[in-house]
This record gives C-alpha cells, structure tokens and sequence, in this order.
C-alpha cells in the first residue's frame, strides 16, 4: 500500500497549472516554503495501520522533491521498509546529485519524469526548465536500476508530436506515457478536445446543483502535505477551493485532527473516513455544501480515461 507524501513545497518552475504558480499570482508574493518533517511521520505511522504502508508516492502539489533539503536523509531513513515513487521534473540538479539519487532507489523504486515535449517545446509549459540538467537526470537515471518513465502532458504545441517523443524518451530507455489534463492555467496550451480529460473539467452544474451522487475516493486518494497535515485528497488543496471547503471552515471538526505531530496514522484514518461518509451522505441529501471538487472529482459512475495510448 502506498502513501502519497509532499516532501516540500519548494520548486524553480512556475508551470501555469500548479497550484503554487496560481496561489503565487493570487498573493502577490511567493508561497511559503515548508518542508516535511520526516520524524514526525515516523512516528505517524507507528501504528497498526501506519505498519502497512510499504510504498511513499512522492509527487507535490506545490512543490517538487528533488528539492527537498532532507532528500537523501528521508530517503535512507525509510529505505530499509519502503519503496518509492518519486515524481519530478529533473530541473536545475547536477549529475553527482542524480548519482547520489541512483546509488540510493533501486530496482523496486520507480521514477517518473514531467517533460512535456523536447527540448524545443518542453519549456512552453514548465517554465524555467532547463533541457541540459533534465537530460542529465535522465541519462543518469536510465544507466541505474531504477524504472524510469517519461511522462508527458499533451497541450496544444505537442499533442501532434506525441509519436516523435515517444521515440526519443524510449531510446534513452525510459517508459514512455501521455496523460490527458483539464489543467492547463492558460487555455492557449489546450489541445482539441480529444486530448482533454473533459470528465473532470469544472462545470456549472457542480456549483448549482446539489442532487449529484458522490462515491468518494478518500480512503485512496489521501495526501500528506509539507506542512504536516493528512488530508482526504490532493484536489481540495488548490487555493481556490480549499478555503471554501467545510474542510478548512470547520477545521476544529476536520482538519486539526488530521495534523501528523498530534496524532497517528489510524486516528486520522477515522477522521477521513468520517468526512467521507459526510460527503456521500450529504450528496444523497442534495445539500448544498457537498465541496465542488468532490462533485467534479468523485461523482458516482464518473469515467476517466487518463493515459494515451501512442
């Protein structure tokens, strides 16, 4: 079983979509840097359920691992019990950094790298990437035991381009995969609509209505964040609904209880599954204060179809 962890909220990039760069844009100033405590999760998970978990998926909403000042002690803290799933964008670290890296995971650990075109388009979207250190890391990455995979967003510069990137990520030995978005925080990246996961796209009748049955993925889809909370999910992190949410608004009935230093792994679990119960009951109920993200995201029957086939 695997644990979705944001090791930081630190990044270089300013990609238009991230909840970072759309938070960023709204302050007026940059997002405040945390970084996990990994003693504290240590000892979060020190229970029975906690036990469990063989795996981390380190991927950030708002920031990016490879950027996390503790990464190699967090990693060989944990080595000896857990697997990992590091998501990044390969930016800006230097190759004894991704030496360091190799030496590290292993042949049961995975590696998935955010490049979204080559190196004369990738930059469109991750904005401040840099193609050198990026094909350093996967250079590096691909001599290792590691599984590496190449995945790439489709936008509107490289969605006729897919095949040609596909080439070139498989002979430099990476796994190759094209993921649909609705994300995109500048629709001028949007490509045709058969390239878009429309499903989860914000509609009118989220807001509006409130007879939309809810099958909530909480249990699944349970994020660790940076500064130490466990939350139901990483969606309702976004800035534009979390502060929204009944999930922040009664933070002494939610989220307080969900905070990594003053509770375990099994507490917080009763508590998630008692905010997902209240959501799918309230959606039977058609109240209005079911969150919209849980009717975009979690709404019974709703199909997704993610991942191209190239």
């Amino acid at each position: 079983m695997f644990l979705h962890l944001e090791l930081t909220t630190r990044c270089i990039l300013a990609c238009p979509g991230c909840a970072r760069t759309q938070w960023s844009d709204l302050l007026k100033r940059p997002v405040q840097k945390f970084d996990l405590d990994y003693h504290a999760l240590d000892k979060f998970l020190d229970c029975e359920q906690g036990q469990k978990i063989d795996g981390f998926v380190l991927c950030g909403d708002y920031g990016d691992p490879i950027y996390y000042p503790q990464l190699f002690e967090f990693l060989d803290h944990f080595r000896a019990t857990k697997k990992f799933n590091l998501h990044t964008n390969g930016s800006h670290r230097n190759q004894e950094f991704w030496h360091r890296l190799a030496g590290t995971l292993n042949q049961n650990d995975r590696i998935i790298f955010g490049i979204d075109g080559l190196e004369d388009t990738n930059h469109i979207y991750r904005i401040n990437s840099d193609w050198h250190s990026i094909m350093t890391a996967v250079d590096t990455m691909a001599k290792s035991s590691t599984q590496v995979t190449w995945q790439t967003i489709v936008f509107k510069y490289n969605y006729q381009h897919l095949e040609q990137i596909k080439e070139f990520a498989t002979q430099k030995g990476c796994k190759f995969t094209a993921e649909k978005t609705h994300r995109f925080g500048n629709n001028e990246l949007a490509p045709p609509d058969n390239f878009i996961e429309i499903n989860h796209s914000f509609n009118d009748r989220f807001v509006h209505e409130h007879d939309i049955e809810i099958d909530p993925g909480c249990e699944r889809e349970k994020v660790i964040s940076a500064n130490g909370f466990m939350y139901p999910c990483d969606w309702i992190r976004n800035p534009k609904t979390l502060y929204k949410s009944l999930l922040w608004k009664q933070k002494e009935k939610w989220l307080d209880k969900l905070d990594i230093r003053t509770t375990t792994y099994d507490q917080a679990m009763v508590v998630v599954r008692d905010w997902a119960d209240w959501v799918r009951e309230s959606s039977l109920l058609q109240r209005s204060t079911v969150d919209v993200l849980c009717k975009m995201k979690c709404r019974k029957n709703c199909q997704q179809n993610k991942f191209l086939e190239i």
